[in-house]
């Protein structure tokens, strides 16, 4: 007989106390004031998944990235190579702290970026030991669940090649997934939302602290379950999916388009709710492994190391890379899962730079992501091979 699934969730706020570097996007120049600059808060919302015999967890932050240690990216847009140096999100050795509160291995844990780009670029003990109690705390709340799954459209992303704008020429993979976790009793525990947007839509100015639309869209959606419910926000492979509308032309404070468009993802998700079916929610299996992706000539090594990651929970697969991995990259990769809905993540554990598709290096598109990407072509290939074979691996007896 196959053991019940047991699930906790929990959250914590991590909104800055002090003067804060802002990630995404001049790191030097947008520095945040906490007395002035907060516009929303800033959460880690976590889920302990566990079926007697194997235990995961899943920490979703308001964050730009999830790297702990440095990573360079090329330098866009001039002649000879140089790079930008991103520095580290989370103190080195934060994912082992958080799988040793949970009494799992570091493999266990997945981390994953909502990836606001007005979040503090660095979070450091202060901030990810609150997460770290709190996955401890959870560990005594599992409770028996049932998951529930619906799948849709997401209404707010757009292609944005090559000029970072809102282009409907270019397709993209608009996937939107729910997962509903309930108790055995029918009462709603919390979810995991998942789509591919850049949450790239506040400025005048950038210097401010924001959860984005994707944070205030699973604010509202707690808001409307009430009573303890967490909503995690997965983000998907959005290197190439922008928000819908975004032409950088606003000359006025756009924090009221954020908090629209958050409205909109709300009920673009709850629209989902009455497809809502019943899928099982065990075994909890994972599988991690990391591979090494060729670069182009003009960066200073011959190859990155990147993160994969699949989870197993039941019927349903979540698929995660540090990459920040193109839309285009799903459908191939979903073709060959045998789950009842496969979702997908970028971002997660670590940042290893742009990954685009054999199409968008052969269109002669460029932009900032190719002029960013540290890889070759022949990496995409590999790419889709090696997630084929952990998926592969995941459901293997």
């Amino acid at each position: 007989m196959t053991n019940p699934l047991r699930v906790a969730f929990g959250k914590v706020k991590i909104t800055p106390e002090e003067h804060a570097p802002l990630q995404g996007y001049d790191v030097t120049g947008n520095i945040a004031n906490p007395a002035q600059d907060i516009l929303d808060d800033l959460y880690a919302r976590m889920v302990m998944l566990d079926d007697g015999e194997e235990r995961s967890v899943i920490v979703s932050v308001d964050s730009c990235l999830t790297n702990e240690l440095p990573f360079l990216p090329i330098k866009p847009f001039i002649e000879h190579p140089a790079y930008n140096y991103l520095a580290s999100t989370f103190p080195e050795g934060t994912k082992r702290s958080w799988g040793e509160a949970a009494n799992v291995d570091p493999d266990r844990v997945t981390v994953h970026a909502t990836h606001t780009h007005t979040a503090p670029g660095y979070f450091g003990h202060k901030y990810t030991s609150r997460i770290t109690t709190e996955i401890k705390a959870m560990s005594s709340r599992l409770q028996p669940a049932l998951v529930k799954v619906a799948s849709g459209e997401c209404v707010v992303s757009v292609n944005r090649r090559p000029n970072l704008r809102h282009n409907d020429d270019l397709e993209i993979d608009r996937a939107l997934h729910m997962l509903l976790f309930e108790s055995q009793e029918g009462e709603p525990l919390g979810a995991l939302v998942n789509c591919a947007v850049h949450p790239t839509l506040l400025s005048h100015t950038s210097a401010r602290v924001s959860s984005e639309f994707v944070g205030l869209a699973m604010g509202e959606l707690e808001e409307r379950y009430g009573d303890g419910f967490v909503s995690l926000f997965i983000q998907g492979f959005a290197g190439d999916v922008g928000p819908l509308n975004q032409r950088w032309e606003e000359t006025t404070d756009t924090y009221p388009k954020v908090k629209e468009m958050g409205r909109a993802l709300c009920e673009n998700i709850a629209s989902l709710l009455p497809q809502l079916s019943a899928v099982a929610g065990t075994p909890i299996r994972s599988v991690q492994r990391q591979i090494a992706l060729p670069t182009n000539a003009r960066y200073y090594e011959p190859s990155v190391h990147a993160q994969l990651h699949a989870l197993r929970i039941g019927e349903i697969l979540l698929f995660a890379s540090s990459l920040e991995t193109f839309s285009g990259y799903a459908k191939p990769i979903a073709k060959h899962s045998p789950a009842a809905a496969t979702l997908f993540s970028g971002l997660a554990n670590g940042y290893a730079g742009y990954l685009p598709t054999t199409a968008a290096f052969r269109d002669g598109l460029g932009g900032y992501e190719m002029e960013t990407t540290p890889y070759s072509e022949e990496a995409c290939e590999l790419f889709i091979s090696e997630a084929v074979s952990l998926i592969g691996e995941l459901y293997s007896p």
